[in-house]
């Protein structure tokens, strides 16, 4: 790992200070959901700087949650690591956060009893003019391995492992909104802790929450395709996929 200088250091306490912020929001929805680990400094670890771009790693944290919002037990598991680039130039022009690039890899596990099952997984991506590939997406895959941070993370050592994931097909590229680790903690905040049931306050906590995961700007500018009609107000998946001579 390089050495942080003073916008990547700026740009890493950004990152870390919208964690800690998530963290908290995650407590206030639910006395039953938690995360692990709890320090920004080991989670969002500066990598280096390339060109224009400040590299970071999000190493692996498990999220603790219920598999629905009205349920009082957190049998769900969801392991998360990825990694954000961000745009140097303009966070010291703007002092805004804008992505340049992103990758997403989350693990879901149940556990019941003494099993520990992988029940989802998936990788989400960016390619701005791949060949066959939607410019965001996801695909999903084992990632079984992961269960690893689970029993290192909340000690469930000598459970018993089950992989339901395994040989599903891995070539199917879904199109997806851009699911950097952000946005894809947004996702499980509205998959678990929320429902139509939920309170007025736990409601108002999530409006809370979405306005405040506007502090980074997604990639979709840079992509020329998506700025005009019928794309800007279509988003249809036909529109994701780049034209080839």
């Amino acid at each position: 790992m390089a050495a942080a200088d003073r916008i990547a250091n700026k740009i890493q306490r950004a990152l870390i200070r919208h964690w800690e912020e998530f963290d908290a929001d995650v407590s206030r929805l639910s006395s039953v959901a938690s995360i692990q680990p709890k320090d920004g400094y080991a989670v969002f670890q500066y990598v280096d700087s390339a060109g224009n771009s400040a590299n970071f790693e999000l190493n692996p944290i498990v999220v603790n949650v219920p598999e629905r919002a009205t349920e009082i037990v957190s049998d769900l598991f969801v392991v998360v690591k990825g990694r954000l680039s961000i745009d140097r130039a303009h966070f010291e022009a703007e002092g805004k956060l804008r992505t340049l690039s992103f990758a997403t890899q989350a693990a879901y596990f149940r556990v019941k009893g003494n099993v520990l099952s992988h029940v989802y997984g998936a990788h989400y991506d960016f390619a701005a003019n791949q060949s066959g590939h939607p410019v965001f997406h996801g695909q999903m895959r084992s990632y079984l391995e992961f269960a690893e941070v689970i029993k290192s993370q909340y000690g469930l050592e000598g459970v018993e492992l089950k992989d339901v994931v395994s040989g599903i097909l891995k070539t199917v590229r879904l199109p997806s909104a851009q699911m950097d680790v952000f946005s894809f903690l947004l996702q499980l905040v509205a998959d678990h802790l929320l429902s139509g049931d939920s309170s007025d306050d736990d409601k108002m906590r999530f409006n809370e929450l979405l306005e405040r995961s506007k502090f980074i700007q997604g990639l979709g500018s840079q992509i020329a395709r998506l700025q005009v009609a019928p794309a800007n107000v279509c988003y249809r998946a036909v529109h994701w996929y780049p034209p080839h001579a």
